[in-house]
C-alpha cells in the first residue's frame, strides 16, 4: 500500500510513476505567489516525496482563461493521447484551468478515458472517484472561475476609470514614449512613468506619413517603402508595412484623444500632447475613404480559397525563421495572401506575396489560384493510407454510427413527433383545427420524421445502414486518390489538406515544395509526379 495525494492506492504501475508537471503564470499574478519558480519547486518536492518520476514539463506564461490559447497545454494534451505519462502535477487547480467547463471536460477525458490523473499538489482532495473529492475539487474550480471573472471585471473597471481621467492606456504608439524610472528586481521588469512624452525623432516620421498620404499621391504601401528606405523601424523593430502605416493614419491618439480601435469605447480628450492637427487628420480620413471606394483592396472573406494560410513565397525565404513560425505575433513570415482581380464578371482569384505587397521587396508575381490549387490537388492524390489506419477509422466509425442510430434521445424525439401527429389528427377530427393549420402543422412534422428515416433512426434496417456507410467509407479510404476529388466538396478537400499539409512553397507559377505534417510524410507515393524534388522539407 502507498499513499498518493492523500489517498491509498494498492499498486502504482510503471506508467503511473511517470509524471509531468504543468505550470501557468499570467501577467496579473506575478506577485500572487504563482511564480514559475515557486510552482516548480513545490511540485518537484511533492514528486520526490511521493516517488513520482518527472519525465517532462509544460509551461505557459500567458494571460487568459481559455485552454485553447495555451500552446504548451495543448502539447501536453496531445502527449497524453499518446500515453507518454500517467500523472499530471499542477501547483493549484487554477493553474490547470479557470474555466469550469474546460477543467471538467479535460479532467474527465484524462482520468476516465486515458487513465491519467491530475493532481493539485497544494490541495489534497483525495481519490477523484469518491463523491467527497469530486465535490471538493468542483468547489475549488468554481471559485477559480469566479476569481478569474472578478479579476477581469476589476481590470476593465480600472482601465475605464483611467480613460475617464484622460490618462492613456497601454503602450504608447510610434511617436510617443514613456520615460524609464528604474528596475523592479522583485518582478524582474523595468519601471516606467505613466505620462506619454513626444519622441523628438519619431514625431517627424508620423507627421511625414500624414502629410504624404494627405496629398492623395501615395498609398499605404508607397509610404511604407519610402520609410523603409530610410532604415527606420517600428516600435517592435520590424520594417514598416501596409498594416502599420494604416494603423498610424487611423489612430486618433495623434490628435490628443484616448482612442481604442475596439467598438464601445468612448473617445475622450487625453492628457497627452497631440502631434497631428485635426485638420490634417480629417483630410487623411477623407482620402482613405476615397481610395477605399475607388481602388481599395476588395474584401475577400466571403470568397473560397482552397489553400488560404498555407502558402509561402519561395523568393522570400530569407524572412523565414523556423523558430517563429508558430508565433501568431510574428509578422515577417513570407506568407502569401488571397486576393481577387477584375470585377464581378470575369473575376479572377489570385495568391500574392505579402512581403511584396507590404514592403515592395519581392519579385514574386500574383498567380492564379487555379494554377497553384491544381498542383496541390494532384499531390494529394498520392496519399496512401495504411490498412491498419483504415481499419481503426472504420472501427471508430462503426461505434459512432451505432451509438448515434441507437440514441435514446433521438428515438424519444421521433416518438414525440409521432405523438404530436396523433394529437393533431384528433383535434382536426373534433373540429378544433381548420384545414390550413392542420395541413401546415402535420406537413412540418412529416418532414422532420422523413429526415430521421433517411438517417435510419426509425428504419428497421439500421444494421444494413451501418454496413453501407462503412463499405462506402472503406472504398473511399482505400482508393483515396481516385475518389477524393469527385466525392468531396471543395470545403471537404480543404479540411483534408489542412490536416495533411503544413506549408506549401511557391516560386513563380510552380509549387516547388510541399511540407506535410510529420505524421503524414511517409504516406505519399507520388511526390515526384508533381514536383522536381521530394517535397518533404523546407526549401534551403
Amino acid at each position: 500500500m502507498q499513499i498518493v495525494n492523500g489517498y491509498m492506492k494498492k499498486q502504482i504501475s510503471h506508467k503511473q510513476l511517470k509524471a509531468v508537471y504543468y505550470i501557468r503564470e499570467s501577467t496579473e499574478e506575478q506577485d500572487k505567489g504563482f511564480s514559475p519558480e515557486n510552482q516548480e519547486r513545490v511540485i518537484r518536492e511533492y514528486a520526490k516525496r511521493e516517488g513520482l518520476n518527472i519525465v517532462d514539463q509544460y509551461k505557459d506564461l500567458i494571460s487568459g482563461t481559455s485552454t485553447k490559447k495555451r500552446s504548451d497545454f495543448l502539447r501536453m494534451m496531445d502527449d497524453a493521447q499518446k500515453k507518454k505519462f500517467g500523472v499530471i502535477l499542477v501547483y493549484h487547480t487554477s493553474r490547470f484551468a479557470r474555466n469550469v467547463s474546460d477543467a471538467r471536460k479535460n479532467k474527465e477525458n484524462l482520468r476516465e478515458k486515458l487513465d491519467i490523473d491530475v493532481i493539485s499538489v497544494t490541495q489534497p482532495f483525495g481519490d477523484w472517484r469518491k463523491p467527497s473529492a469530486f465535490l471538493n475539487e468542483g468547489i475549488n474550480e468554481l471559485f477559480d472561475a469566479y476569481y478569474s471573472k472578478q479579476l477581469s471585471f476589476w481590470v476593465k473597471d480600472a482601465l475605464q476609470e483611467k480613460r475617464r481621467q484622460g490618462k492613456p492606456v497601454g503602450n504608447p504608439p510610434f511617436g510617443y514614449y514613456k520615460k524609464r524610472l528604474g528596475f523592479d528586481a522583485t518582478k524582474d521588469r523595468p519601471i516606467y512613468e505613466d505620462e506619454w512624452r513626444v519622441h523628438k525623432e519619431e514625431v517627424k516620421i508620423v507627421k511625414s506619413i500624414f502629410n504624404l498620404y494627405s496629398t492623395g499621391q501615395k498609398s499605404f504601401a508607397d509610404i511604407a517603402f519610402e520609410i523603409n528606405r530610410l532604415g527606420i523601424k517600428t516600435k517592435n523593430g520590424n520594417p514598416f508595412g501596409y498594416g502599420s502605416i494604416k494603423d498610424i493614419l487611423k489612430n486618433k491618439t495623434y490628435i490628443g484623444l484616448i482612442y481604442s480601435p475596439r467598438r464601445g469605447y468612448p473617445e475622450l480628450k487625453g492628457a497627452h500632447k497631440p502631434i497631428v492637427s485635426k485638420v490634417v487628420f480629417d483630410k487623411v480620413q477623407e482620402k482613405i475613404e476615397e481610395r477605399r471606394n475607388t481602388n481599395g483592396r476588395p474584401v475577400a472573406q466571403h470568397r473560397f480559397y482552397l489553400l488560404q494560410g498555407l502558402l509561402y513565397c519561395n523568393k522570400c525565404r530569407k524572412h523565414f525563421d523556423k523558430n517563429k513560425t508558430d508565433n501568431p505575433n510574428t509578422k515577417m513570415l513570407p506568407k502569401m495572401y488571397c486576393e481577387r482581380s477584375g470585377r464581378k464578371i470575369g473575376e479572377v482569384l489570385n495568391y500574392g506575396c505579402k512581403i511584396r505587397r507590404e514592403y515592395k521587396d519581392c519579385k514574386q508575381p500574383s498567380v492564379s489560384c487555379d494554377i497553384i490549387d491544381k498542383q496541390v490537388l494532384d499531390f494529394m492524390e498520392g496519399l496512401k493510407l495504411p490498412d491498419d489506419i483504415i481499419e481503426k477509422v472504420l472501427k471508430n466509425l462503426e461505434v459512432s454510427l451505432k451509438e448515434y442510430l441507437g440514441s435514446s434521445d433521438l428515438q424519444k424525439e421521433v416518438n414525440q413527433l409521432e405523438g404530436r401527429r396523433k394529437r393533431l389528427n384528433t383535434m382536426y377530427e373534433m373540429g378544433e383545427l381548420d384545414d390550413d393549420k392542420y395541413r401546415r402543422d402535420v406537413g412540418e412534422i412529416q418532414r422532420k420524421i422523413k429526415q430521421f428515416e433517411k438517417q435510419g433512426i426509425t428504419a428497421k434496417n439500421k444494421d444494413k445502414l451501418v454496413k453501407d456507410r462503412l463499405r462506402q467509407t472503406e472504398k473511399f479510404l482505400k482508393n483515396f486518390g481516385k475518389f477524393w476529388r469527385i466525392n468531396s466538396t471543395p470545403e471537404d478537400q480543404r479540411e483534408w489538406i489542412l490536416m495533411v499539409i503544413k506549408r506549401i512553397w511557391v516560386n513563380g507559377k510552380k509549387v516547388v515544395a510541399i511540407e506535410p505534417h510529420d505524421e503524414f510524410k511517409d504516406l505519399f507515393l507520388t511526390q515526384q509526379k508533381v514536383l522536381g524534388q521530394p517535397p518533404l522539407a523546407t526549401p534551403e
